[in-house]
């Protein structure tokens, strides 16, 4: 992590350790996540690493919210009201999605699976549009409450429509919306109704599904219908790992610096899920 990894991840890894969560680490973390933040409110400048363009986009301001809900930032810190405010001022008021990239993503280089208009997530209703309802649960007191509504009738009807998801990134996304503290009850019921059905079909094997990931920590929500397939990736995981103390992607480069970056972040989250669920202690 250290030799490798970028600002952020480093940052977030102390944060995230035994000794770290303090005010120190903290803002630390949100130093490097204004490097990323842009004057439209939302995230770009390769805070997603396959996408180098400067501009923002809604899977970048994902990413970043996932940073932001693990160290608890607060609806007044003025990163948080701004990328809330990118959200509102974004969001699709037809369809009530965010397109997860639109055209500004050719301002820089990116990886093919990008490109501007290729959807390859059921119209985004769920990757990234679930994800960041859950955002905007968690800082509701500034959200229009018809964007509140507009947003949670497309992502639930979506979901009793299709009843299972079969995309890792699409059950990723579901999984961060019920986790969301802040979530209505009668959302969450309905969450939890549909959902299982997702987890227990979720095949440890799929070499894009990070079952720590989807359970955050045995406590977590679904938690108990992926325990064995959590412990089987975590026997590989471990196994997996460098003589450097890293892992690396498990697909073909496309960027260098591009490949470097997500060795770093997927480092940082391994060893973050690793001990939340106890297989190492430190």
């Amino acid at each position: 992590m250290r030799a490798n990894a970028r600002p952020l991840d480093r940052a977030y890894l102390d944060y995230m350790s035994p000794s770290g969560g303090d005010e120190t680490a903290f803002d630390r973390v949100i130093g490097e996540l204004e490097r990323y933040q842009t004057p439209e409110g939302g995230f770009g400048n390769a805070i997603e690493p396959d996408i180098r363009s400067p501009a923002p986009s809604a899977i970048g301001t994902s990413i970043a919210f996932q940073y932001l809900r693990a160290i608890d930032a607060p609806a007044d810190l003025p990163m948080v009201q701004k990328a809330i405010d990118y959200l509102v001022r974004t969001v699709d008021r037809t369809a009530w999605v965010w397109p997860a990239v639109d055209a500004r993503v050719d301002e820089g280089p990116h990886a093919p699976w990008w490109a501007p208009g290729l959807d390859r997530f059921r119209g985004y209703v769920f990757n990234p549009t679930a994800e960041l309802l859950g955002y905007l649960y968690d800082y509701r007191a500034d959200v229009p409450g018809e964007v509140l509504q507009g947003v949670t009738s497309t992502v639930l009807e979506a979901l009793d429509r299709v009843g299972r998801l079969d995309s890792a990134y699409e059950l990723y996304c579901c999984m961060r919306l019920i986790h969301t503290k802040a979530l209505p009850a009668d959302v969450r019921d309905f969450l939890e109704r549909r959902l299982p059905a997702s987890l227990v079909a979720a095949d440890p094997d799929d070499p894009h599904l990070n079952l720590m990931r989807i359970a955050p920590t045995p406590s977590s929500f679904g938690y108990e219908l992926v325990r064995d397939g959590v412990a089987r990736q975590a026997a590989r995981l471990i196994a997996a790992q460098g003589d450097d103390g890293g892992w690396r992607p498990g697909w073909e480069p496309w960027h260098v610096k591009a490949h470097q970056e997500w060795a770093g972040e997927i480092t940082c989250r391994a060893l973050v899920g690793l001990a939340a669920h106890g297989f190492w202690a430190d």
